[in-house]
């Protein structure tokens, strides 16, 4: 990616943490239309719709992102979130699954403890708890996720025995 395509990205998440929601939406609208083709600027649009909690915008934006480049983990990691704040716990699970063989065929850890996680909530919400228990041993001690509150891996663990 080109070094000011990334700065504009980088200028857009900036406005975004300043408050300035509406000019980071505008900027990354910018983006879309003079770069439709680079999955980055598809991400910061799906980040920036996930912010105000319009998660089928954002789940619409990751999917477009998705189909540009499916080689990164963070890719359904991020719409598997979103897919779990609609309800949609089986997509989630997808989600989470495709991120999971992604970090094992790239040799990748970086996101495999948070995909297990969120996979485990989702897995609860669908009464599959054993499985959930499976994930969760994946999962360290003291690992905690904001999904619908702030939620531990005990909170997860008491969940699934009761």
């Amino acid at each position: 990616m080109e070094a000011a395509l990334e700065n504009k990205i980088l200028r857009a998440k900036e406005l975004a943490r300043s408050g300035d929601a509406d000019g980071a939406a505008l900027l990354a609208d910018e983006l879309i239309a003079a770069h439709p083709r680079e999955m980055q600027v598809w991400l910061l649009r799906g980040y920036l719709h996930e912010r105000t909690d319009n998660h089928v915008a954002a789940t619409a934006d990751l999917t477009h992102a998705i189909e540009l480049d499916s080689r990164e983990p963070h890719l359904f990691y991020t719409r598997g979130r979103n897919r779990f704040q609609l309800g949609d716990n089986a997509g989630a699970i997808e989600d989470f699954d495709s991120g999971l063989e992604l970090c094992d065929r790239l040799e990748n850890d970086y996101y495999r403890e948070e995909l297990h996680f969120w996979r485990a909530e989702a897995l609860i919400r669908l009464g599959r708890t054993e499985e959930a228990l499976q994930n969760l041993s994946h999962v360290r001690d003291d690992h905690r996720a904001w999904t619908y509150q702030l939620r531990t891996k005990l909170d997860l663990l008491r969940d699934c025995r009761s």
